[in-house]
């Protein structure tokens, strides 16, 4: 008896729950709803701080803008498996796909639907191009399906989705209601509309020399038809991330030590001082053996290091060949704009600096090369050319003004850039071949700190020149790829090994798909 009693109440109980079933039963690791301005400033920060200290490692130093002091196995090549960018990708990832989930189907959100597409497809943009063939059709499918070991998409595969998703966006963006929670434009969506189409032509000219037809056939798309496909048209159009002093920009807070790995390139001091481009005295300050301070009207006092020296060579170099002349007093910091508290505390600013996801100068450098290729027929590669360097020392006049550094600023609003543009070495002047390389020198001037770009568009054209450094290893090549995260050939050795017999070898020589200079 005391047995039936119980089977009855336990049925009795197991009936009388049955309308709670579904409550009982949520994946509290799945939501069923996100609020999609709670959601986007958290992905927007941390992405925003990724791609802002990618641009102080790998960006800095393997295009030459800086080079290291000391703990140099990233200047010389001596390079390790990242789980950087890949974690922090697809753990933001995972909440755009919530975005995505609940946004596509309701027409009450088809903006923030629209603004999510554009971060996907910036995210998606950062790590496939920092490691090739990645999780895309797959990458978020653990958070609803349980599908933790995605496969790896080709490339091509990638780009095309990017690509279509931007294309997405502009439609369904267009003459939709502002929106909350945008630390990138404040909510602006005419502002959106204008990154995706600029976003879009940085991807299409990357994948131009692979799939030519497609490229070209969006950028004339584009071009033709600002109305419907409008892009950034000055400086306030920049995809940029404001820091304020509850969040500083990404160097800010970094110890004196750490931040003073990273000095001034000979490289680029080299070429800047052989144009006699002021932007100099904002990417570096005065050596301290100068006396200078965060200024000097003296290039002479601005001095930097070669890339590729190993931890003994760095920190004994001597720029003038004296040994009681070496060390970190005889070369330049980099630039006030992005000092630390540490080094500079009563110049440097946690707000001055930006973190500069794309910006106008580089939109004008793409359309430069796509006119002077005849790629597109509309403005004159001249035209975009001179727009792309102006844009470039209005922006950072503009920034040293804001952090109130009158010297800097003064010498910046003082520069002629008339004069500036007349010099042979940067007047649109020659072969075509010489007018392109033209191009891409101030173009890559203008990626400053600009995450890694500078990298990805040397790896697309070859210039301006990198010369690995005296002790690189590598064979002496400059990487031009990540390697996978150990945890990911630990995770899902099934697809990673599938993609790597796809791409070629997991080493930081195979090259992506997008990459045949």
């Amino acid at each position: 008896m005391k047995k039936i009693a119980f089977v009855s109440a336990l049925i009795f109980m197991m009936l009388g729950c049955t309308d709670e079933f579904d409550t009982i039963n949520v994946n509290p690791n799945f939501p069923a709803s996100a609020q999609p301005e709670l959601l986007l400033p958290g992905i927007q920060r941390e992405m925003a701080y990724e791609w802002g200290n990618e641009g102080w490692e790998e960006g800095f130093t393997v295009v030459q803008y800086g080079a290291r002091l000391q703990f140099t196995s990233g200047d010389i090549y001596n390079w390790s498996p990242s789980g950087t960018p890949y974690n922090d990708a697809y753990a933001s990832l995972r909440d755009v796909e919530n975005i995505i989930r609940d946004t596509r189907d309701n027409p009450e959100a088809q903006n923030y639907y629209g603004v999510a597409l554009i971060m996907k497809s910036w995210i998606m943009s950062y790590v496939t191009d920092a490691y090739g063939d990645v999780p895309y059709t797959e990458a978020t499918q653990g958070i609803s399906d349980g599908n933790v070991t995605p496969a790896f998409d080709p490339q091509q595969t990638i780009y095309n989705g990017i690509l279509e998703d931007l294309e997405t966006a502009n439609t369904v963006l267009a003459g939709q209601a502002n929106i909350s929670g945008d630390i990138f434009y404040g909510g602006d969506i005419v502002k959106w509309q204008k990154f995706a189409n600029s976003l879009r032509l940085r991807l299409l000219m990357r994948i131009s020399d692979v799939d030519n037809a497609k490229a070209v056939a969006g950028m004339t798309q584009i071009a033709s038809d600002p109305a419907t496909y409008p892009i950034f048209e000055s400086n306030a159009d920049m995809a940029v991330v404001q820091w304020n002093s509850d969040n500083p920009q990404s160097k800010y807070d970094t110890r004196s030590g750490s931040f003073d790995e990273v000095r001034l390139s000979l490289t680029l001091e080299t070429r800047l001082k052989a144009l006699n481009d002021t932007r100099l005295v904002v990417f570096a300050q005065p050596t301290s053996a100068s006396g200078k301070g965060i200024y000097s009207d003296n290039f002479d006092d601005y001095v930097g290091m070669p890339n590729g020296l190993d931890d003994e060579a760095a920190l004994g170099y001597s720029p003038s060949g004296n040994p009681d002349e070496s060390g970190s007093n005889f070369i330049s910091r980099l630039g006030i704009l992005i000092a630390c508290r540490a080094c500079n505390p009563e110049q440097a600013s946690p707000t001055a600096a930006q973190t500069i996801i794309m910006s106008y100068s580089e939109l004008q450098f793409i359309l430069a090369e796509a006119r002077e290729k005849g790629w597109i027929s509309v403005g004159t590669t001249e035209e975009y050319y001179q727009n792309g360097i102006r844009a470039s020392f209005e922006y950072y006049t503009d920034r040293v003004s804001a952090g109130g550094w009158t010297e800097i600023a003064t010498a910046m609003q003082e520069t002629d850039l008339d004069a500036y543009l007349a010099q042979p070495a940067v007047a649109l002047t020659g072969s075509s071949d010489e007018i392109l390389e033209k191009i891409y020198l101030q173009k890559w001037i203008s990626l400053f700190y600009t995450g890694f770009e500078g990298w990805s568009d040397w790896r697309r054209t070859g210039s301006p020149e990198v010369v690995p450094g005296p002790d690189a290893v590598n064979g002496g090549q400059v990487p031009v790829r990540f390697q996978y995260p150990n945890s990911v050939k630990a995770t899902n050795e099934a697809n990673y090994e599938a993609a790597v017999s796809r791409m070629g070898a997991d080493n930081i020589n195979t090259k992506l798909w997008w990459d045949v200079d």
